[in-house]
């Protein structure tokens, strides 16, 4: 990853949050560091999505993540990014976990979850919704990392020039995070993780439009109401929280995104070659879940994902990991990690 492609707190601070040791800088909206990327110069600012998919969330979870207070009216949360935190970046991209092209590639990161895919079901897919179960996770080494994520994909077949992948979530991931505590995540990428994306703010790109959410803060435990789906008007990628607009994936920095072709939702866990995989979901196998699971469709309205479209796929196998899809309920997921033979 080129470094000019990184934010440096250069930018106008009105105000600053502190939460768990963590600084969030309260940004004018409009000269947020995502502008700064070149292919963004002339985008307009899209404060709310044009058509709010109709999914709704019965169990609202925005208490679960929550900046102790606002930031000022005209501004918006960003984390505060150190050179310590560029360099990190830099070796997260080299060594991205996520593999959706090819699952039996050996690797030191293993997946378990349930994918959805157009090679059977709809033509298109235009977004995701479920709630994700955030429960308490220990265990996890500064050099290991524990993810719970939606991810919404295309071009996953083809050449990773044109392999978009957008992802939201909640992780223990210390060279992310600089600690051991579940953080809320997005990370994106618009060539297969080669050289575009990050994780948050790490680099340029993800537009933040809450005043009191954003990527980066502390999860609690309890569910995490997630939405990511395309705004028909506009083509940017929005991710909610609830009924909240937390913020959106522009169109101009995604060369390959007008639909998606697969969705997926899913715990990964990674760690070095010379140490057991680490713990998901609770550490139990099956112990976390995600519910209300709808995809969205092109006029976003939100349906149950069919049976036939899905394959549940787990790649260590039990007794380490859990995947277990239910129709039209959920995904029960988790495990104690381990040793693979």
């Amino acid at each position: 990853m080129n470094p000019d492609n990184f934010v440096t707190n250069t930018f106008d601070i009105s105000h600053r949050i502190d939460e768990y040791g963590i600084t969030f800088d309260c940004v004018d909206i409009y000269k947020q560091p995502a502008f700064d990327h070149p292919l963004l110069k002339n985008h307009t600012l899209q404060i709310k999505s044009t058509s709010f998919s109709k999914s709704v969330n019965n169990n609202p979870s925005s208490e679960i993540l929550k900046l102790p207070r606002l930031c000022p009216r005209g501004t918006v949360p960003i984390r505060r990014t150190t050179k310590e935190d560029l360099i990190k970046a830099k070796q997260i991209q080299q060594s991205q976990l996520i593999n959706l092209q090819d699952t039996t590639v050996p690797t030191k990161a293993f997946t378990a979850g349930v994918r959805f895919s157009t090679q059977n079901g709809p033509a298109k897919f235009y977004g995701i919704s479920a709630d994700l179960d955030v429960q308490y996770l220990s265990g996890i080494l500064d050099d290991q990392t524990s993810a719970t994520h939606i991810i919404v994909s295309k071009g996953e077949r083809g050449p990773l020039a044109y392999h978009n992948v957008l992802q939201a979530g909640f992780h223990v991931h210390h060279a992310a995070e600089g600690d051991s505590l579940t953080h809320f995540f997005t990370y994106w990428t618009s060539d297969g993780y080669q050289n575009t994306g990050c994780f948050n703010f790490l680099c340029h790109g993800f537009v933040q439009t809450s005043k009191r959410l954003a990527p980066g803060q502390v999860c609690t435990m309890g569910y995490l109401y997630l939405n990511i789906s395309r705004d028909p008007h506009t083509s940017n990628w929005m991710l909610y929280n609830d009924l909240e607009q937390i913020g959106y994936w522009p169109r101009e920095i995604l060369n390959n995104m007008a639909d998606s072709s697969q969705i997926q939702l899913s715990a990964t866990a990674s760690s070095p070659i010379n140490k057991p995989s680490p713990p998901t979901g609770n550490g139990k196998i099956g112990g976390a879940s995600f519910k209300s699971i709808k995809i969205t469709d092109g006029r976003n309205n939100p349906y149950p994902p069919s049976v036939r479209n899905a394959a549940a796929f787990n790649e260590l196998g039990r007794p380490f990991y859990e995947a277990d899809y239910n129709q039209g309920c959920c995904l029960f997921y988790g495990g104690p990690g381990g040793w693979k033979s």
